[in-house]
């Protein structure tokens, strides 16, 4: 029996690869099988440490700024002439939930590191981002400088400077970056669908908030050089994605999509008899392209048995068989604290 593992990580418990070997050592105490493992991500956390492995690149380091401004070690994965970074390394959501006050500067002083080591080529995973700032903290960052209505330059803007910027100036930018994002969702740059009403309410927005963000997303767009109102997937990472296209361009991929590619997935679920996917919260938010969704399909095009273990499971049907580390016996609380263990456990029955 040939059976492909492919998770995304247990986001705040388990990285991908972790999940890979916990399943593999439960099949393996109940079962024989030929075992393949592939450590995945859709963009967010995991995503460039996947693409880097893929093609025996290295790690670089460096000192940035977090979410709220506070100093941090950060790291680029690179290979050949490419940089392959990460918005949740310093733009990752936290404990603390503080949307308005959240930027994406830490990424864009990221993005210029690489780019003074000589990498012109930026791959942008774009999920697990805690901040919804349009991508004005990352682009101040590389350089474009954001006025308030009196011209005085919002120095390190995050969330809630959005409605108070009345213009932008290029002169001391970076230039001459290619972009690729790698964006796991569809979902425009505002709007009810975009990165304010969608995603800004899991990292500490209120209601009121959520307007304000909308707003000053839209203000944003009025001043960028290309209109993203239409653009999907613009919302990623709470604009970011979307901030970054309308001023260097470039190509927005999935996540699943570029690591597929380097992987040979296809190729690896045609010839295999069981495909194992999951994630750390499977939920309607997994329909709108998320990995395990993404699996699910390749397995019915391919009509190859697909099971989906993750750590909760939401009102959602995906694959052949669902099995949740949280059950009736298992508390949330208790499964956080023992993933290696009660997913161990689990994936020695995944197969019956």
């Amino acid at each position: 029996m040939k059976i492909l593992i492919v998770p995304d990580s247990y986001k705040g418990t388990l990285t991908s690869k972790e999940v890979c070997e916990c399943i593999k050592n439960g099949i393996l105490q109940s079962c024989d099988a030929e075992i393949t493992t592939l450590p995945f991500a859709d963009g967010g956390e995991g995503f460039a440490e996947c693409l880097s492995n893929i093609c025996n690149g290295k790690v670089l380091y460096t000192d940035c700024t977090d979410l709220y401004g506070k100093h941090m070690k950060g790291h680029v994965f690179t290979y050949d002439k490419t940089a392959v970074i990460e918005c949740a390394t310093a733009s990752g959501i936290q404990q603390k939930r503080d949307v308005m006050n959240a930027t994406s500067y830490g990424t864009g002083e990221l993005i210029k590191f690489a780019v003074s080591k000589g990498f012109r080529n930026i791959i942008l995973g774009l999920g697990g981002s805690g901040c919804c700032d349009g991508g004005v903290g990352a682009l101040s960052a590389l350089g474009i400088k954001f006025l308030d209505i009196y011209g005085e330059i919002i120095e390190h803007p995050c969330g809630k400077d959005m409605e108070n910027i009345y213009g932008i100036k290029f002169s001391d930018c970076v230039k001459d970056i290619n972009f690729t994002y790698a964006c796991d969702v569809t979902n425009p740059y505002f709007g009810k669908n975009g990165a304010a009403y969608i995603f800004a309410p899991q990292k500490g927005a209120s209601s009121n908030d959520v307007i304000k963000l909308d707003n000053g997303l839209k203000m944003v767009n009025a001043f960028l050089p290309k209109d993203i109102s239409k653009v999907k997937g613009a919302g990623a990472a709470g604009g970011i994605c979307g901030g970054l296209y309308s001023v260097y361009g470039g190509k927005i991929k999935s996540g699943f999509e570029i690591l597929s590619q380097a992987y040979e997935l296809e190729k690896k679920i045609s010839e295999a008899d069981i495909v194992i996917t999951g994630e750390g919260k499977t939920d309607k938010q997994t329909l709108m392209g998320k990995l395990p969704f993404k699996i699910d399909e390749l397995c019915r095009k391919f009509d190859k048995k697909c099971i989906v273990i993750s750590g909760t499971i939401d009102n959602v049907r995906l694959g052949n068989k669902m099995i949740s580390l949280v059950d009736e016996d298992i508390t949330l609380e208790y499964a956080l604290k023992n993933p290696r263990e009660i997913l161990t456990n689990k994936s020695k029955y995944i197969l019956q």
